[in-house]
């Protein structure tokens, strides 16, 4: 009779109880392989947790956490999110919020989107590149090994090896809005849809950068 009644009361319970379940068929984009202070959707995060299709990697002030895909890495330093998606022949980040680096050697193997603008690597070979969300409608793009395309609504630029630009998206409808002057150089695209503005090229602030993003993302 005791057993009955409790699993009676078992039933009961795990009526109301929603147990987290993967769709069918879902594929896994990659894994984490560095994290600390890091959150994987609601949870915290460890080295090897897989990522899967819309899942949402996040870091706290003092975090880091590094994500391995099948020809790409992506590393994103104190606060920053983003999700991930999987694409034909790579991934996509969306950038939520703070900065994300990536490396890779395929141009169809990543792309980033950050406010309904693109950037991918413009060929194969090759690329690391730094984007950073600096509020609404205005990123930081840095092309540090390789060339990058930019493309917003239908508008594409092309960033060379070496340059990092301050982006302002729609900048007419933005026309009240505060664009402090850097030390620059003349602006390479200048219309309704973008502006963007040449600065000064910095250096790299993670030691991730210095070393392990010179790797081939490829290697096994």
């Amino acid at each position: 009779m005791c057993r009955r009644i409790l699993a009676m009361t078992l039933a009961f319970l795990l009526m109301g109880v929603s147990l987290p379940a993967r769709p069918a068929g879902s594929a896994v984009l990659g894994v984490v392989t560095q994290a600390s202070a890091a959150h994987y959707n609601a949870a915290n995060v460890s080295t090897g947790a897989s990522v899967y299709d819309g899942d949402r990697l996040s870091t706290e002030s003092e975090g880091l956490l590094q994500f391995r895909a099948p020809s790409a890495l992506v590393y994103l330093p104190g606060l920053s999110g983003v999700t991930l998606h999987g694409l034909a022949n790579g991934t996509q980040a969306e950038l939520r919020n703070g900065s994300l680096v990536f490396s890779t050697s395929r141009a169809a193997a990543m792309e980033v989107l950050a406010d309904e603008a693109f950037i991918r690597p413009a060929a194969d070979g090759p690329t690391i590149a730094q984007i950073t969300v600096l509020g609404p409608k205005e990123l930081i793009i840095t092309a540090r090994r390789g060339a990058l395309q930019f493309s917003y609504h239908n508008e594409t630029e092309k960033i060379a090896e070496g340059t990092s630009c301050r982006i302002l998206l729609d900048p007419t409808a933005a026309a009240g809005l505060p664009f402090p002057e850097k030390k620059r150089h003349d602006p390479i695209k200048d219309d309704k849809k973008f502006k963007i503005v040449v600065i000064v090229l910095v250096g790299w602030l993670t030691e991730w950068a210095v070393h392990e993003a010179l790797e081939s993302p490829d290697r096994p």
